[in-house]
């Protein structure tokens, strides 16, 4: 024989044989199917209430014996042919279930489907529909041919794929564009940004999956003598897996990925890293 302990507002189904104990004595149910809506049974004997389909009254019982295996909605296999979103969401139930949540609950029926529509925002970056065109424009048509420096900096988020939780900070990007190459479009730092982050990722890799997506639109169908004279990106970020978690000691992560004159060109360098540390991060 079990005996099993649920969580207030789980709901199960039982068919099965099993003993109660009522207020009017002992009471033997055979193969009844009833729904179980509140807690019921624990260790020290106490009474809860329990609202079976099948019983016409409604009694302060306790389950004394059950020679039965009970299973929660949310621990059942994924049906066959049942749809993606569907499993998805299944699977979202067993995990509130395992870390002690009642996903029946109220402010949770809805939270698998939440969760899952998120995941699709937040890994858009799986998606090869939603990678972003690098718009870029050659450099001297309009009389004007660029080769200094150019920089832009902004905000990124994105999920460590150790503990998938959150790191965030922000970058700082420069490029010196070849005046024979190519020059970017003023926003696609920041898409090609986004769009790599939005995937499990470590700071070190997202650095580099950077600056080789840019790099492989500014040298697309040009001489690779008129590529970038040099391309860097510095990002610094919080990793709540060590600020929320483990060590739980605040601290920023920086990385940089360096290419050309900003490798080999000191004062390239120095002039980039100046921008860098002069920018105050949070």
């Amino acid at each position: 024989m079990r005996k099993f302990k649920f969580n207030i507002g789980d709901t199960v189904e039982v068919v099965a044989d099993f003993t109660l104990q009522t207020g009017s004595g002992v009471r033997k149910m055979l193969g009844e199917k009833a729904i179980i809506k509140y807690a019921f049974f624990d260790g020290n004997a106490n009474v809860y209430t329990v609202s079976p389909l099948s019983w016409p009254d409604k009694e302060e019982c306790i389950v004394l014996e059950c020679d039965m295996k009970i299973v929660l909605p949310s621990e059942m296999p994924a049906k066959p042919g049942e749809s993606k979103e569907a499993a998805i969401e299944h699977l979202i139930r067993q995990a509130l279930v395992y870390i002690g949540e009642n996903p029946y609950r109220e402010g949770l029926t809805g939270t698998p489907d939440r969760i899952r529509r998120m995941w699709q925002e937040l890994f858009r970056g799986y998606d090869e529909k939603q990678k972003p065109k690098i718009t870029v424009f050659k450099n001297g048509v309009d009389g004007l041919s660029y080769d200094n420096m150019v920089i832009d900096s902004g905000d990124y988020y994105s999920l460590c794929e150790h503990h998938a939780m959150p790191f965030f900070g922000q970058y700082f990007f420069a490029y010196i564009p070849h005046p024979k190459g190519k020059i970017l479009g003023l926003s696609k730092v920041a898409r090609v940004v986004d769009y790599c982050a939005a995937r499990l990722q470590i700071q070190e890799r997202l650095t580099r999956d950077i600056v080789k997506m840019i790099e492989g639109a500014l040298t697309e169908g040009i001489e690779p003598e008129c590529a970038p004279l040099g391309m860097a990106l510095v990002m610094k970020g919080h990793h709540l897996c060590k600020e929320m978690r483990g060590a739980r000691k605040k601290g920023l992560m920086t990385t940089s990925y360096l290419t050309g004159v900003f490798r080999t060109d000191n004062d390239a360098r120095a002039e980039f890293m100046r921008f860098v540390n002069s920018t105050h991060v949070e």
